[in-house]
């Protein structure tokens, strides 16, 4: 049963047909065409915040920002960093006015901040945070929407935690393959095909070579 957090979660992948976010070598630009990108920047255009993990952060440096959207609105980045283990230099920390919501774990050591003002640092009372409480907080800064965009062991988490209200995958038509390639989604601890997470598709729609893949959580 789906818990009732206040706010709407949509979970946001690009993949190749094989379900892959990257090779085995961690490599992963550009999965999906120019198209596709633009619709994933006004999936966030349209949400009030957008959260990543910790080892999204240290491999791929995104911006999370919204980029080529006439009039764009950036959503507030949240970082799920259990350790404080993010660079200062990380382009999540970029001075443009957006606030910035790093949740660290009770076990992360002491560290220097960036110097800015629309920082935010949260500890939460356990070492890993737990998705639900992360939630709870987010709330209380008045957040209503959350796109999250990975990793796979954060989309994982969130599964797992009976709170995801819609699936956004880009899916293109490329075979990736190999047992080391990272897959969209972690182990969520599924062991007979019955049990597996149920979705119910409300479009798939071409964008350029690519498809996007609008789903509820059933």
């Amino acid at each position: 049963m789906k818990q009732s957090t206040g706010i709407t979660v949509t979970l946001k992948a690009a993949v190749s047909v094989d379900g892959k976010i990257a090779t085995g070598s961690g490599q992963s630009k550009w999965i999906t065409g120019d198209v596709a990108r633009r619709k994933a920047h006004q999936l966030r255009q349209e949400n009030d915040a957008i959260l990543v993990g910790i080892n999204t952060v240290l491999t791929d440096d995104p911006e999370l920002t919204v980029r080529g959207i006439e009039k764009g609105r950036s959503p507030v980045r949240i970082v799920l960093d259990s350790k404080a283990r993010i660079p200062e230099q990380s382009r999540v920390f970029q001075n443009d006015g957006v606030p910035v919501i790093i949740i660290t774990g009770n076990q992360a050591p002491s560290r220097s901040w960036p110097e800015r003002g629309e920082l935010k640092i949260i500890q939460a009372p356990e070492e890993t945070p737990d998705i639900l409480w992360v939630l709870s907080e987010l709330k209380n800064f008045g957040l209503k929407s959350l796109l999250v965009e990975g990793g796979s062991l954060i989309h994982a988490s969130f599964l797992k935690s009976n709170c995801v209200d819609h699936l956004a995958l880009f899916m293109a038509p490329k075979i990736i393959g190999g047992q080391d390639s990272l897959s969209w989604c972690g182990n969520i601890n599924v062991e007979h095909v019955n049990d597996a997470c149920q979705l119910d598709i409300s479009s798939i729609t071409p964008l350029g070579e690519d498809w996007f893949i609008s789903a509820s959580i059933k």
